[in-house]
């Protein structure tokens, strides 16, 4: 999901600073805080406490979600095809299992008596 900032929390959000570093300390909202950036606060994680401001279309979802979802979406694809190749990896390498058991099976069953010493 995406991260933003405490200051465009409190843009997009319509929420003052002090009240989003109050709610991150009480532990109302859950964030991590960065060294170099600061509090990083998830978009889902703002959207679950507070209402949205409103777009100019009355739209109240913030602007970011919808790019997260595709982002969401590319990357449940991503891994859909990922899994696919394993997949198809894993079939492979049983045929070729299957075939060798197939091979090694007739050599077990094979039960003759042998001599070991030809005298």
């Amino acid at each position: 999901m995406a991260k933003i900032s405490i200051n465009e929390a409190a843009k997009r959000f319509n929420v003052s600073r002090p009240t989003l570093l109050k709610h991150l300390k009480s532990g109302q909202i859950s964030g991590n805080k960065d060294t170099g950036k600061g509090w990083q606060i998830d978009t889902s994680e703002l959207a679950r406490v507070y209402q949205a401001r409103g777009g100019k279309d009355g739209n109240t979802l913030p602007d970011v979600l919808p790019t997260v979802a595709n982002d969401l979406q590319n990357d449940l694809l991503l891994e859909n095809e990922r899994l696919k190749t394993r997949v198809a990896v894993a079939e492979a390498l049983a045929e070729e299992r299957g075939k060798r058991l197939d091979q090694l099976v007739p050599m077990l069953t094979d039960q003759r008596k042998r001599r070991w010493w030809p005298f």
